[in-house]
């Protein structure tokens, strides 16, 4: 070996022994600490190499759970995650609430504000304007804000459709195919007295909205919740809309537009869409027979915190219902009621009923609104259910739950596949309700309210093996889970308490 290369090793072996040294131990022995400093760095580079070379469909799924100012970071580590940051699933959603694109300023009188960053704004849109494909608005108290980015967002729209535009401009906004607005109607303070007080949109703000929504021609997605318009304003709502897109729209949410009675006539007027969540109070005779008319295929009445009690809306005409069925057989009724106080949904006569469902805690299943579902729906209805655990205490006694109510609704609605129970029922009911429906695919029961209890009476028509059959099995969980697997055909369990909150959103999505 040279001269040369006898010194660089020399030298090599040097570094490292200064970057090792003498330790003493919990025994007080001193020993020699070595760093094998290659095998170290060898190691990791493998693994900053490695992630370089995720796959598309990974680093899509990643960026989608950033932040845009995470995201242009991240893009910022190689060339690989550059590109990542352009992908189409990346921008599926745009967040835009009070702290978007903002920079704190002082005010004298109100101390340090959030307030719209322009230049960072424009910048924004100029980069990343034309991949947005859906965009969602959540103000909480800063309006002015979310004012501010709708009008420069319209107004960069209008830029990159002149004549020849810049190029910063071209393209942008122009692949949004999904729109959301959650508008917090409720302004009260938390000591306010009189409970809660709503404040609707309007104004400049629903103007600068609806010139916005008149740019954006490719919606398919629409979702307008809780504006608490005026008639006179939820009357020309949609106008916009329905110039841009009546023939592109398939998914429409209109959640609240009033509180008062307004049907929204508008909503007939799109004739491809394919799923309408509407609130009972915007919705008449007159809607439905524009509805029959379209392709619809899934109608959602919603009530939610801050809809009217369901005693001052008034249901739809039984003939207009008949109409709807007669002209658009495939159409699908959901009733929901989303509230955390006490509730009923608006039940809807000759309607083509398909779920009822309830995200309410303290909303008990009442047998005389049961007994009416089961006479208007037991054609139609397949899925029922109380979502989220009761806060409520169930009673004991047989007579005083709802087992017979169960039971009843499987025997005559014969469509139930999917049925959820919260409050308490016993064992042998369970096993009843997995004998008599027959279409049941989806059982839900909370293995807290199960009482492991035989009491119901001995009908006429069942069986000495019957009878005996459901005593024996109803004495332990076990024997119940085991049964009725059996009879659904896939390993059925009851559902602790933390499973049933899960559930809430497996129906969600599923609905």
């Amino acid at each position: 070996m040279s001269e040369l290369g006898l010194r660089r090793k020399s030298s090599a072996q040097l570094e490292v022994m200064q970057k090792a040294g003498w330790k003493i131990d919990g025994d007080e022995k001193a020993c020699y600490i070595d760093v094998d400093e290659d095998e170290d760095q060898d190691t990791e580079n493998m693994i900053e190499s490695n992630w370089r070379y995720l796959p598309d469909l990974v680093l899509e799924q990643i960026f989608t759970y950033l932040t845009p100012k995470e995201r242009y970071y991240a893009g910022l580590v190689c060339r690989q995650w550059y590109r990542a940051f352009y992908l189409p699933t990346v921008w599926n959603n745009f967040l835009v609430d009070d702290r978007t694109l903002t920079k704190p300023k002082f005010n004298y009188y109100s101390g340090w504000q959030f307030c719209l960053d322009h230049m960072r704004t424009q910048f924004c849109l100029s980069r990343i304007g034309r991949y947005v494909r859906g965009i969602e608005f959540r103000p909480w108290h800063s309006f002015n804000n979310i004012f501010q980015f709708m009008t420069m967002l319209t107004w960069n729209i209008d830029k990159g459709r002149e004549v020849n535009p810049d190029t910063q401009f071209i393209g942008i906004g122009s692949r949004i195919r999904t729109l959301v607005y959650h508008f917090p109607c409720n302004m009260s303070q938390p000591n306010d007295p009189e409970g809660i007080k709503l404040f609707g949109t309007g104004g400049q703000l629903l103007r600068v909205l609806k010139e916005l929504l008149l740019r954006l021609t490719d919606l398919h997605t629409l979702k307008l919740v809780d504006f608490v318009l005026e008639r006179y304003e939820a009357n020309h709502l949609l106008d916009e809309v329905v110039c841009s897109c009546c023939t592109k729209m398939r998914v429409l949410n209109l959640v609240n537009v009033t509180t008062m009675h307004c049907p929204i006539m508008h909503v007939g007027l799109f004739l491809n869409l394919q799923v309408l969540t509407i609130s009972p109070q915007n919705i008449d005779d007159d809607v439905l027979s524009l509805l029959a008319d379209t392709k619809l295929r899934h109608l959602h009445l919603l009530q939610n915190c801050y809809t009217p009690s369901h005693l001052t809306i008034s249901a739809c005409g039984v003939k207009a219902w008949r109409n709807v069925k007669k002209t658009n057989p495939r159409l699908r009724v959901h009733l929901r009621l989303e509230n955390l106080t006490d509730g009923e949904v608006v039940l809807q006569p000759e309607a083509p009923v398909h779920s009822i469902t309830y995200c309410a805690p303290q909303t008990r299943i009442r047998a005389e609104l049961l007994v009416r579902m089961v006479d208007h729906y037991k054609s139609t209805l397949a899925v029922y259910g109380h979502e989220l655990l009761p806060r409520f205490s169930s009673p004991k006694p047989f007579h005083s739950r709802i087992d017979s109510l169960m039971l009843l609704m499987c025997r005559q609605c014969f469509n139930v596949d999917t049925l959820i129970i919260r409050e308490k029922v016993s064992t042998s009911t369970l096993l009843l309700i997995a004998k008599t429906a027959k279409n049941l695919q989806h059982l839900h029961v909370r293995r807290f309210a199960v009482i492991l209890r035989c009491d119901w009476p001995r009908h006429p028509e069942w069986s000495n093996e019957f009878y005996a059959w459901l005593k024996r099995n109803s004495r332990s969980y076990e024997a119940v889970e085991r049964e009725i697997s059996q009879i659904l055909g896939y390993k059925w369990r009851l559902l602790s308490d933390r499973d049933f909150k899960q559930l809430t959103v497996n129906v969600k999505s599923g609905a």
